[in-house]
């Protein structure tokens, strides 16, 4: 890919590199070249392409599974047909998945792979018949029974379509609720579910939300989830900061926080240097005030006590990054990296964002993102269908799911948002709720009172 050949050469080339693939994020430095999670896909499709290769694979793995081949890369999927599907040739190839749940921009169906036979799964045995019931009134064609008719579990739709204040209406958002407002509609709707049975508890229920920014306000870390330009860089740990905390520093907080020692330490790898009183006295003193500053302090002041003190001890990667910041602190009329910018800014956050964080990492709390939970189970689930990412036009879906005016031009959003919204309504066990906060038209409510029907349909109002 040009981009990666002119990042490889503004590094000095290849030369005696090694290039090594480990946590998915592409990057070029002294010593190595790290590869990206899209690059491994695209290495084996044009290895799918020499015959010496394709005989290795067909000797290697004469029977081979796909898990959500929706989800697979577009240019691996092509030169899988065209070496194998299209020829009748090499392993016996078994595709599993669902072209409405792909949670990426490609959309494969079996129907365009050749000398594939499909085999539709009809039986449902994850969520209750009024789940189900609404399932196939979206999706007719796969007819899904219930594992049991007689379990229980219920459906409703909210709106808030009675709001009379202004809303927004930016090139990702429009005609919803203002973010305060949309947070009172969320409490409001939990504190009614609540009331109605529901825990809220986090291995048990799921609020599902769009964007890791519309989580990132509801729990706590919106300036951290606002630095990064991808969201996987906090969301995945890719950033060796983030990594060094979650997997470092809050889990040796816990431990410490917990007097579980020598948990603790095996975090750590390494005992304490213990020869006297005064070295234990000097531990606690030194680990209470790290308490302290992670309640009180920047990310940036954390990362001067564990430099003064050892403990814990930076990682290699993060003294590294403080390297190049004193570097570009000593000449400043030098251009400075995107990385050691985005390195100065999170130093100044508070570091209770990172608290935050490492909760929603760990699944300790209800909220995730719709993206997130293919494939995963909860007994009952909140969706919040709002506006944040022009890709998604929630609106827009349930009128086409009315209209079916489906046409060249909308045909990309109207897939994209039907097979997210697909895979967050089938998620839930016993209940869904659907709260919509964009205005939605005569058509699109329409449309809800088919899938949901009528009685299960709500305007959900606040008291200010």
């Amino acid at each position: 890919m040009p981009d990666r050949q002119d990042k490889i050469a503004e590094g000095g080339g290849i030369g005696t590199k090694s290039v090594e693939y480990s946590l998915g994020f592409f990057g070029v430095e002294p010593d190595k070249i790290t590869l990206s999670h899209d690059d491994i896909p695209r290495f084996m499709a044009q290895l799918l392409a020499e015959k010496k290769f394709q005989s290795y694979i067909t000797q290697l793995h004469p029977v081979i599974f796909i898990d959500e081949y929706q989800d697979t890369d577009k240019l691996f999927m092509a030169a899988l047909s065209e070496q194998f599907l299209a020829s009748k040739t090499g392993p016996l190839i078994g595709l599993f998945g669902d072209h409405w749940q792909t949670i990426y921009r490609g959309d494969f169906q079996i129907a365009d792979f050749p000398n594939v036979v499909a085999i539709d799964k009809g039986s449902n045995f994850r969520s209750a018949p009024a789940i189900v019931t609404m399932l196939n009134e979206l999706r007719p064609e796969l007819k899904q029974e219930v594992s049991d008719p007689d379990a229980l579990g219920s459906i409703q739709f909210f709106h808030a379509n009675g709001y009379s204040g202004v809303r927004t209406n930016t090139a990702h958002s429009k005609e919803d609720l203002p973010d305060g407002i949309a947070q009172q509609y969320t409490n409001a709707l939990k504190e009614r579910l609540k009331a109605d049975g529901w825990s809220f508890s986090a291995d048990t229920t799921k609020v599902l939300m769009l964007t890791h920014n519309a989580i990132a306000a509801e729990q706590g870390y919106p300036n951290i989830a606002a630095i990064f330009d991808r969201n996987e860089a906090f969301a995945k740990k890719e950033d060796s900061l983030i990594e060094f905390f979650a997997d470092t520093l809050e889990p040796v907080c816990r431990a410490y926080s917990n007097k579980k020692y020598g948990e603790m330490f095996r975090i750590l790898r390494s005992g304490p240097n213990l020869s006297e009183h005064q070295d234990k006295v000097k531990w606690r003193n030194d680990m209470d005030a790290l308490m302290d500053l992670r309640l009180t302090g920047t990310i940036g002041a954390v990362i001067d006590h564990l430099k003064a003190t050892g403990r814990p001890r930076l990682s290699e990667k993060l003294m590294r990054r403080e390297e190049e910041l004193a570097k570009a602190d000593a000449a400043p009329e030098a251009e400075e990296s995107k990385g050691t910018t985005r390195y100065r800014k999170l130093r100044d956050v508070s570091y209770q964002e990172v608290i935050a964080l490492f909760a929603y990492l760990e699944g300790a709390t209800t909220f995730a993102t719709q993206h997130s939970v293919k494939g995963a189970q909860f007994n009952d689930v909140l969706v919040i269908l709002g506006g944040g990412w022009n890709h998604y036009k929630w609106p827009q879906l349930l009128e086409l799911l009315e209209t079916k005016a489906v046409t060249p031009q909308n045909t990309g959003g109207y897939h994209r948002a039907r097979n997210l919204f697909y895979v967050a309504v089938s998620r839930p066990r016993k209940r869904l709720a659907v709260l919509a906060t964009q205005t939605l038209s005569a058509t699109a409510m329409a449309s809800v009172q088919r899938l949901f029907g009528k009685d299960h349909v709500h305007e959900l109002t606040i008291t200010s």
